[in-house]
């Protein structure tokens, strides 16, 4: 349970003090280390991650390839939603660039408080929305780069006629 921090981010403003109330009681605050593995991709998704400070990875593993960086995150940044979008496994890891602090949300809590709090938990998952959806276009651009490589590649080892 989060106690005397005050939701610093900006992803919680415009909650009522009873609202915010509840969702300290249902918020942990965590540290981790430069190089820890906050998550792994195909564990069990159960909890919502918010990146309060320091600096996170998310790695995406295809099965036929090597790893792709998905995203660098900082302050305010989301991950681990797959658990709050209802799949069983989290479809990527998040690896720790800097010292970090997180909230760390169970999934059913946050569910339990958007049932609870209907329209200010409409909100809370747009915000949370605004901020998963900047990732695809950080993969887009890292995969269109590998396509850029492989072509390259290819042109390297191309027989001359």
């Amino acid at each position: 349970m989060l106690k005397s921090d005050p939701l610093r981010l900006k992803l919680f403003d415009g909650f009522s003090q009873d609202e915010q109330d509840e969702l300290k009681s249902i918020i942990e605050q965590v540290r981790f280390s430069t190089g820890d593995t906050i998550l792994r991709q195909n564990q069990q998704a159960v909890h919502l991650f918010i990146l309060v400070n320091g600096e996170v990875e998310i790695i995406h593993v295809p099965y036929d390839g090597p790893a792709l960086t998905v995203g660098k995150l900082t302050s305010g940044g989301v991950f681990g939603w797959s658990s709050i979008l209802g799949r069983k496994t989290y479809s990527s890891s998040a690896i720790v660039n800097t010292d970090c602090e997180v909230y760390r949300i169970p999934a059913y809590k946050l569910q339990r408080f958007c049932e609870q709090h209907h329209e200010s938990g409409v909100v809370l998952l747009e915000k949370i929305a605004m901020s998963v959806a900047q990732h695809p276009a950080r993969a887009h651009d890292q995969i269109m780069q590998m396509i850029r490589v492989a072509m390259a590649c290819r042109e390297d080892n191309e027989p001359e006629e």
